[in-house]
């Protein structure tokens, strides 16, 4: 029963939006973080973020989320799916930021700064997933390695 249920169409949607999800927790405490600490350096301590800004935020995330689940999932993590990502999520970060007028009180290089490192941040994240996926093809390989020259093994 269990294995069957893994290999359902509900099992994999549920991962792919889990690890959606993931993505978008990640960028939310970002853009949150990056808002904040620009507000504070370009207009002082009374910067706050509201509600409404904060529930345009985690949408923009989600979709960078989704995009990041649709564009360069597990299997197809290349280089020109990777551009297309951080573009297609920089796209999406600039239309909600402009959109929303997040940054129409702060000085235009804040919407410039939030920008970069947003991509930053993105490049950051794509290269974790690529050394997590090196590192457990190694050990997979070294797995079967050992497997492989195991006494008494029949083929």
């Amino acid at each position: 029963m269990h294995g069957k249920f893994a290999d359902t169409a509900f099992a994999r949607l549920y991962l792919w939006t889990s690890a959606a999800k993931y993505t978008m927790g990640i960028f939310f405490v970002m853009f949150v973080s990056l808002y904040l600490f620009l507000g504070f350096i370009s207009e002082g301590a009374a910067v706050t973020l509201d509600f409404f800004t904060a529930i345009q935020m985690v949408c923009a995330c989600l979709l960078i989320g989704f995009a990041r689940q649709g564009i360069v999932p597990n299997d197809r993590l290349t280089k020109p799916r990777c551009v297309l990502w951080v573009g297609v999520s920089t796209l999406v970060t600039l239309v909600f930021s402009l959109l929303f007028g997040w940054f129409e009180k702060f000085p235009p290089w804040c919407l410039i700064m939030f920008l970069a490192m947003t991509v930053v941040g993105m490049a950051a994240a794509l290269l974790g997933h690529f050394i997590e996926l090196y590192r457990e093809t190694r050990l997979l390989n070294h797995q079967l390695e050992k497997f492989q020259q195991r006494p008494g093994r029949e083929d």
